[in-house]
């Protein structure tokens, strides 16, 4: 028996390639009536949909790119790591592949970039890890093409992002060391991502809504790298501001982790004189010595949520998307009431 083919129930339903192709893909443009029609003519001949010829006949590539910074050893981090596993896992269940790009100095002087969603061979764009220094993303302001940012944002700007919540984010870490009566406060905070920023910011704020005296709160900038040695170096800086610290406050669990590295070097009991805290509930959070108190952003659902919005745009379902995911407190060893209030 000859194998059916998309032009074979094209042919049978009487209408176009592309109309069969856009109720395979589940596109809500076509109506009920036409849909049923396809959908029966599939079910009669147990049609198996080939993936390259549902693109082609809607002008698909079932493709999407996904973007990560120019960064040493970024499929190893496992920051990126969950996200980006959350966007595969979500494409293979919508028949997309994942081509992972990096924005590095070739990717962007020649603005290949643009030159995948110009060529068809993407339908959409993710960033994952964009900074305040970076610019190609605005050429996708006035652009039509499917993009989205990942986990970060512009102020002012109309470019699409799906990102945590780290205002609320903020919320909850103040209240959780100010309820355990900490006054005296330390922050290792991020200054190359406007979520860094946005974090660092509400958390200041609300420390002194809540009654926190300015001169009580002690910051330092932990780099643009975000990582373990960052946080050891930042907590060391902390320490010489102000011997009366008894929390440190820092933008990801692997800063947190590095501060916890440097107290337990230095003999400082956590949380006995010093309560630490971190962000992100990374999988070796709950591992630490003592384990991490964190702001769970849950990333693997984050880039699940991702792709689909990026689908939905391409699809046009949606024309605009700048969400925020909820934040959920964890608290674990390595935060504790203060020993002494002042």
């Amino acid at each position: 028996m000859q194998k059916i083919t998309i032009k074979d129930i094209a042919r049978e339903c009487n209408v176009s390639l592309s109309t069969v192709s856009l109720v395979l893909n589940n596109n809500p443009r076509i109506s009920e009536a036409t849909r049923a029609k396809v959908q029966e003519s599939v079910r009669r001949h147990n049609y198996q949909p080939n993936n390259n010829a549902r693109g082609l006949a809607s002008r698909s590539s079932l493709a999407v790119s996904v973007v990560v910074p120019h960064l040493g050893h970024v499929f190893a981090d496992v920051y990126f790591g969950e996200i980006i596993s959350g966007i595969y896992d979500q494409a293979a269940d919508d028949g997309y592949k994942v081509m992972l790009d990096i924005a590095n100095e070739k990717f962007l002087s020649t603005k290949e970039y643009l030159g995948l969603l110009r060529s068809r061979k993407a339908d959409g764009m993710l960033f994952i890890g964009a900074n305040i220094t970076d610019e190609f993303p605005m050429e996708f302001q006035e652009s039509a093409y499917p993009f989205l940012l990942v986990n970060h944002f512009y102020p002012k700007t109309s470019l699409n992002y799906l990102a945590m919540d780290y205002r609320e984010s903020a919320h909850k870490a103040v209240e959780h060391l100010v309820g355990l009566g900490h006054r005296h406060i330390g922050l290792v905070r991020g200054t190359n991502t406007h979520t860094g920023i946005e974090f660092a910011e509400a958390f200041e704020d609300y420390c002194i809504e809540l009654g926190i005296d300015p001169q009580h709160l002690h910051t330092v900038d932990g780099g643009d790298d975000w990582d373990l040695e960052s946080g050891y170096a930042a907590t060391q800086q902390l320490m010489q501001k102000s011997k009366k610290i008894t929390a440190i406050m820092a933008g990801n669990d692997r800063m947190a982790i590095g501060a916890i590295s440097y107290l337990d070097k230095k003999g400082i009991q956590i949380p006995g004189d010093i309560s630490v805290m971190g962000v992100d509930d990374i999988h070796s959070a709950a591992f630490s010595s003592p384990s991490l108190t964190t702001i769970w952003h849950d990333l693997y659902e984050l880039g699940k949520q991702s792709f689909k919005r990026l689908l939905a745009l391409y699809k046009k379902e949606i024309t605009t998307c700048q969400e925020r995911l909820p934040v959920t407190l964890i608290v674990r060893d390595s935060t504790g009431p203060v020993s002494v209030i002042e």
